[in-house]
Parts: C-alpha cells; sequence; structure tokens
C-alpha cells in the first residue's frame, strides 16, 4: 500500500489534498524532464547546443534538386539573406546543402558541391560570426572543404563509417556529427524500432572507437530514406524516435516537406508545410528534439507552445 507524506494513501486524501499531491507530482516530472534535457548537450565546434526547448535547424538548399527548394531562388547574396532570415526566426542551426541525397538523386563531383557551399557557408560566418553552420553532405572532399570554410557540423546520410577517412576527418577536429540511419540497402523487419536501435547502437560505438566524442554526436532516424521508398515504413519510423531517446543524445526530426506528404494526401511540395509540422510536432512530443524544417518561425512557434502546454498548471 502506497501512503503518501502525510500517512495516509491517496483515496483517504480530501479532494484539495490530492489536488495539490498531483500538482506537485506533475511539477516533479516536469523537473526532471527538463532536467533531463539540460543534460543532453550536442558540441559542435565550441557551440552548446541544448535542447529543453528544442534545436531549431533551418535547412538552407543550395541545390535545385532537393525534396524543397521553394527557398532557393538566387544567388550566394540570397542564400546569405534566407539564412539571416532563419537566425531572425529562431533558428539555432542553418544547414547548408548543395547535393540533394533524396532517393534515385543524380551525385555531382565534389568539385561541384563544394563550388556551390563553400561560398555560402563564408557569406553566413562573415555575416553572422556567432551563428552555428551545418552542412549536408557524404563527401570526404566537401566535408574538409566545408570545416576549411567554417562550418560547425556535419550531417553525413551515410553515417561516416562508410569511409575511414571520414572518422580521421572528424576525430582530427571538433565539429558536431549529425549520424543517420540509412535502410537503403537492407530489409527492414517488421520491429523497426529495434532495427535503429541495433543500428545506432553499432554505430556510435564505430565513431566513439574513432575518437569521437560522445557528446559530439546527434541522431537522424532517416525518415524518406528507406530502401523500398515505403510510406509506411517512414511512419514506422515517425513512431520509433522514442526508442532512440535512450542514447541520451540529441534525436532528430527530419519529416519537412518529403514525400510521404504526396503518398497519403497528393499533396505537392509547396502545400506540404502544415502536414510537416503536425508530423514534427509528434515527433517533437516523443523525445526528437532536433527539428530540421524549412519554415523556421513555425517551428520555433511550436517548440514554444508545447513546452508551455507541459508546464501549464
Amino acid at each position: 500500500m502506497f501512503l503518501t507524506e502525510t500517512g495516509k494513501t491517496i483515496a483517504e486524501l480530501t479532494v484539495a489534498e490530492q489536488l495539490n499531491y498531483h500538482h506537485r507530482g506533475r511539477a516533479t516530472k516536469r523537473l526532471l524532464a527538463k532536467l533531463q534535457d539540460e543534460d543532453i548537450i550536442w558540441q559542435a565546434n565550441g557551440h552548446d547546443l541544448t535542447q529543453e526547448t528544442g534545436i531549431i535547424y533551418g535547412v538552407l538548399n543550395v541545390s535545385p534538386e532537393s525534396f524543397y527548394n521553394g527557398e532557393h531562388v538566387g544567388g550566394v547574396t540570397v542564400s546569405i539573406a534566407q539564412a539571416t532570415q532563419q537566425l531572425a526566426d529562431g533558428a539555432d542551426v542553418v544547414e547548408v546543402g548543395g547535393q540533394t541525397t533524396r532517393p534515385g538523386f543524380v551525385p555531382l563531383t565534389p568539385e561541384a558541391e563544394i563550388e556551390r557551399i563553400v561560398p555560402v557557408i563564408q557569406g553566413i560566418k562573415k555575416a553572422h560570426p556567432y551563428a552555428v553552420v551545418a552542412v549536408d553532405t557524404y563527401k570526404y572532399e566537401v566535408m574538409v572543404a566545408a570545416i576549411e570554410a567554417g562550418a560547425d557540423i556535419i550531417n553525413d546520410v551515410n553515417g561516416f563509417t562508410d569511409d575511414p577517412r571520414k572518422l580521421s576527418l572528424m576525430a582530427a577536429t571538433n565539429v558536431g556529427l549529425l549520424t543517420m540511419f540509412n535502410p537503403r540497402d537492407q530489409e527492414l523487419s517488421v520491429d523497426i524500432a529495434a532495427d535503429m536501435v541495433a543500428w545506432f547502437r553499432e554505430n556510435l560505438a564505430s565513431l566513439e572507437a574513432a575518437g569521437i566524442q560522445r557528446e559530439r554526436i546527434a541522431l537522424d532516424p532517416g525518415v524518406g530514406y528507406s530502401k523500398n521508398s515505403d510510406v509506411y515504413q517512414d511512419l514506422a519510423m515517425m513512431q520509433a524516435v522514442a526508442s532512440l531517446t535512450t542514447f541520451k543524445r540529441p534525436v532528430m526530426t527530419a519529416v519537412s516537406n518529403k514525400g510521404w506528404a504526396k503518398f497519403l494526401f497528393d499533396l505537392p511540395k509547396d502545400e506540404r508545410s502544415d502536414l510537416s509540422l503536425v508530423a514534427a510536432t509528434e515527433m517533437y512530443r516523443l523525445g526528437a528534439k532536433v527539428l530540421r524544417v524549412h519554415d523556421v518561425k513555425s517551428a520555433r512557434q511550436m517548440t514554444s507552445f508545447v513546452e508551455l502546454l507541459k508546464n501549464a498548471h
């Protein structure tokens, strides 16, 4: 039998005492959750990103072939202006991408990708020296050029373990890593959450064995990258992110304007924002608190509202 600090069971408390007891219990849970979030820090080239109110990770495509390129309308000057707007809207990170990695993509040469992204990285850093800039690339040569240009985070859809040079490069620097579950070359089981946990356990072990500190690593479940382009696998991945929080690393929500919205509701790219935000909200509530988004302002409003709602009493 559970007794409260008054020596009574909950059933023996008055209504007022029960309300006070449950209110204090909720407050304790909120405090514990906040402390757990504060304990999870993503270290990236001297920046400490904390996730208690979410990490808003703005996407800045300089690739016309991407999932969504509605924000890419010009050259370097326009890209820097867009980054400035994202930062003003509440972005914690701005990610520059010069090569789409959506299913069926045609690879660029490293030289062409470098030519696209390096001037943008340098321009953002010149305009905003303290901004956190990420780069989305799976190519070793591009990673080297991006880091030399000032990038703070590297996002690799191949998880860094496909090329030993990547591991050596990451170990020799202090940049943050975003490593993605990439099941394109494997059949997933009926238990996608277990597949993801097993994959990340092995991936993290490989990264740490190479000398890369765990505090520098964040996890991306890879929604939209399944081998069979199966939208129902995508939905299962969205639901499975809660399992990844056991690694005590930031987990990414990267569902913005992707193809699942077209498959389910026949939505064109420019009409997927609302549904993307709904999916991101659900994943955020499940613990995926790094939001990779095109609409930074709406994402920041969403995380602020969810945190207010959690703390309402």
